[in-house]
C-alpha cells in the first residue's frame, strides 16, 4: 500500500507541474505558456509504418524547418494508429519543448499519409491528417542547394478554397504558422532567399473524397506546395522594357489534399488568440475612484480617514504605571 500510494502521489505532482528540485522547478518554468512566444519548434517523428516515399519527405520537411526541429527519424512501433495515440504524442512534444508536430504514417489503404498539429499550452490545439498525392525530393531539383533552408520565407497561401468553411481558414493559418519559421521583427532583401507557394487547384483526376475520407459526389480540392529562389531582382521594380527573372523551383514539389480535421473549441480557441497586450495594458491602467477635476484642470481627490479609538491602542506601560493604575482603583 505504501508503494502504491507514493506512486500516486508521484504521479499527481507530475500533473500539477511541481517540483521538488531546483533544476525540476526550471524544466518546469520552461515548459510553461509564454506571454510572447518565441519561434515554434516542430517535432518530427515516424509511426509504427512508413514507406520510402514518406521517408524521404519527413526529411525534407525537417530541412525547411531548421533549426527549431526535434528529429526522430526511426519507426516508434508504440505510434501504432497514431491518429488514436495523441496523448503519447503530445507529451512527447512537451518533453522535447516543441509545439508542432509533424508524423508520417502508412496502411494498406492508404499508403502516405501525414498527419500536423498544434499544441497551445502543453495541451492538442488542433490537427490535420492529410494524403500524400504525389512527390518530388528536393535533391532532384538542380538549384536546391543554392537555397539557406534556415532563412526566413515569403508564404503565399492562395484559393478560394481557404475561404469555403471554419476548417479551411484554420487549414490556412496552420500552414501559414508552419511554414513561416523563425519570428523576425524585419526582414531584408538579402535575407530573404525562397518563396513558399501553397495552392489549391480545382478537384482533378487526383482528387479524393470529403474531409472523413470517404469518395463522395463533390471532390476535394488538391493543394499543392512549391518554393521558389528569390533573387535581388525580384524585390525591386523592373528596369526599362526587361521583364523581371523567372522564379526557379528548388523543391521540394508535392500534391495532397485534406482528409480528416479536428479544430480546437471555441474557449480554447478564445484563450489561444485573445490579444495579450490589450490585456496586460487593462490590468495596469486602475481606476481611480473619489476623484473629481475642476474647471482649471485640478483634480481633487476625497479621502476618507476612519476615526481612531484611543482606548483601544496598545502601549506599551511599565511596571509603576500598572501599580499606579491598581492603587487608583483601590483608593
Amino acid at each position: 500500500m505504501e508503494e502504491q500510494q507514493s506512486k500516486e502521489q508521484i504521479v499527481e505532482r507530475l500533473e500539477e507541474g511541481k517540483a521538488k528540485t531546483r533544476k525540476g522547478t526550471l524544466i518546469l518554468k520552461k515548459r510553461k505558456g509564454e506571454l510572447h512566444e518565441s519561434s515554434k519548434n516542430c517535432l518530427f517523428i515516424c509511426s509504427n509504418k512508413r514507406t520510402e516515399e514518406l521517408k524521404n519527405f519527413l526529411q525534407d520537411m525537417y530541412n525547411l524547418q531548421k533549426p527549431f526541429t526535434c528529429y526522430m527519424p526511426k519507426v516508434h512501433p508504440n505510434l501504432a494508429d497514431i491518429q488514436t495515440k495523441m496523448k503519447e504524442l503530445v507529451d512527447l512534444c512537451v518533453h522535447n519543448s516543441c509545439s508542432f508536430f509533424l508524423s508520417v504514417f502508412s496502411t494498406k489503404k492508404k499508403p502516405s499519409r501525414f498527419i500536423m498539429g498544434r499544441l497551445y499550452n502543453n495541451q492538442l490545439f488542433d490537427h490535420y491528417v492529410f494524403t500524400l498525392l504525389s512527390y518530388i525530393p528536393m535533391k532532384l531539383f538542380p538549384r536546391a542547394k543554392d537555397v539557406l533552408c534556415d532563412t526566413k520565407p515569403v508564404v503565399l497561401i492562395q484559393g478560394s478554397y481557404f475561404e469555403e468553411s471554419d476548417v479551411t481558414k484554420n487549414l490556412r493559418n496552420v500552414l501559414f504558422d508552419f511554414f513561416k519559421h523563425r519570428n523576425v521583427e524585419s526582414v531584408s532583401s538579402s535575407s530573404v532567399q525562397r518563396l513558399i507557394v501553397v495552392s489549391a487547384l480545382s478537384g482533378g483526376p487526383n482528387a479524393v473524397g470529403g474531409a472523413d475520407g470517404s469518395a463522395g459526389n463533390n471532390p476535394q480540392q488538391v493543394l499543392s506546395f512549391r518554393q521558389y529562389l528569390l533573387q535581388k531582382e525580384h524585390f525591386g521594380p523592373p528596369q526599362g522594357s526587361d521583364p523581371l527573372p523567372p522564379l526557379e523551383e528548388v523543391g521540394p514539389r508535392f500534391e495532397f489534399a485534406l482528409e480528416n480535421a479536428q479544430t480546437a473549441n471555441y474557449h480554447l480557441f478564445e484563450e489561444a488568440t485573445q490579444n495579450v497586450d490589450q490585456k496586460l495594458k487593462k490590468k495596469s491602467k486602475k481606476k481611480l475612484r473619489n476623484v473629481q477635476v475642476d474647471e482649471f484642470g485640478n483634480s481633487i481627490k476625497r479621502v476618507f480617514v476612519q476615526k481612531q479609538s484611543f482606548g483601544k491602542l496598545h502601549t506599551k506601560h511599565t511596571k509603576l504605571h500598572n501599580r499606579v493604575k491598581k492603587a487608583a482603583r483601590a483608593g
